[in-house]
């Protein structure tokens, strides 16, 4: 169900399918989707500017029609935006920021109504005091 003040149903679908395309989930780990973080979404696009929330509407819309193994092929080349000249580079760097960006952020930050992401990788963030020193654990 799209519930998004900021983007479209297709828009919507766009990032569903490219969440699940980065993170498809196993036995253990629910799919981006299956998660249901996608509908803490708003939050990170009310800080967005309005530029930046334009093109990843663009980009999502775009995604949501493209094939799958075209979406896949268009993650992979972002990882190798240093192999591209700089025009194609920086978009493709853009890509890779921008939408892998959200979709991580919004899975492993563990704010969807599905299984706890945090839980299921046993992370636990702490400071933990040790004489004189916190340490990180």
């Amino acid at each position: 169900m799209n519930a998004s003040r900021y983007l479209s149903p297709l828009q919507h679908a766009g990032l569903l399918k490219v969440g699940d395309v980065l993170i498809p989930g196993d036995h253990e780990l629910p799919s981006f989707s299956r998660s249901r973080c996608v509908e803490q979404a708003d939050r990170m696009f009310a800080y967005m500017t309005e530029s930046d929330l334009a093109g990843v509407k663009v980009l999502l819309a775009v995604f949501a029609i493209l094939p799958r193994f075209l979406l896949r092929g268009i993650l992979a080349l972002t990882d190798k935006q240093r192999s591209f000249p700089d025009p194609i580079g920086t978009v493709l760097r853009m890509i890779n920021i921008g939408i892998k960006g959200i979709v991580m952020s919004l899975y492993y930050s563990d704010i969807g109504e599905g299984p706890s992401i945090h839980q299921l990788i046993a992370w636990d963030a702490k400071v933990v005091e040790s004489g004189s020193t916190a340490e990180a654990s």
